[in-house]
């Protein structure tokens, strides 16, 4: 039975009782847990940019962040995952919204922000290193997939149906067929041809493309 002070009122029920206590060491755990795993991601960060992608292991995360193997393990079934956990922790968003200028301007600034992301060399290396890993792991594949491609093709697309909505870009246009052709040329000049991505491709890209999409002017 709960013990109870004047007027009849349980202990427990009061504030500060164990479920304040309780409520306190899940926090701190949380805290230690984020701790953990930012040391993790730093000291992984740290060695890819040091060795490359072909040179992580899990082994080597743990020797430089001083957290043990098992831990990494629990969190990150794989060199791979753990790969793609600090690509995703250095992408970040790269989202423009909300949108508030015309087509051709907004479409400029999320390709031309998507190319000055990928052009960084250590985000290179790593997807890079990730897709040569992808066709021999389904679940790393649809992680990549849905994690880090999706999210480019689909604000992409979204832009192209705001464009068609607003009387901006051509009716009739696929909206997946006009995001293919603006991001498919940055994924081959990063992974098959090795052209440069300067910081003005992803400008000319889009003023190259462009016309093929706009709705031409009525007559006066």
């Amino acid at each position: 039975m709960a013990r109870r002070r004047k007027g009849g009122i349980p202990m427990n029920s009061l504030g500060g009782g164990q479920g304040a206590s309780a409520g306190g060491v899940v926090s701190g755990h949380q805290k230690r847990r984020a701790r953990t795993e930012r040391a993790v991601m730093d000291a992984a960060r740290e060695l890819l940019a040091e060795s490359g992608f072909g040179s992580l292991t899990i082994e080597g995360v743990a020797e430089r962040s001083g957290v043990a193997k098992t831990t990494i393990y629990r969190r990150h079934r794989s060199r791979n995952d753990l790969a793609l956990a600090v690509l995703l922790d250095m992408v970040g968003d790269v989202s423009t919204q909300p949108y508030a200028l015309d087509t051709l301007t907004e479409l400029t600034r999320l390709v031309d922000r998507t190319v000055d992301l990928m052009s960084n060399t250590l985000l290179g290396r790593i997807m890079q290193g990730l897709v040569s890993e992808v066709a021999a792991d389904a679940e790393l594949a649809r992680t990549y997939r849905e994690r880090v491609v999706s999210q480019r093709v689909q604000e992409v697309t979204a832009l192209v149906e705001r464009g068609i909505a607003r009387g901006e870009l051509r009716e009739g246009l696929d909206p997946e067929l006009v995001t293919d052709l603006l991001l498919g040329p940055i994924y081959y000049r990063l992974f098959l041809s090795g052209s440069p991505l300067d910081e003005g491709f992803g400008r000319r890209l889009v003023a190259a493309l462009f016309p093929a999409f706009a709705k031409e002017p009525h007559p006066a």
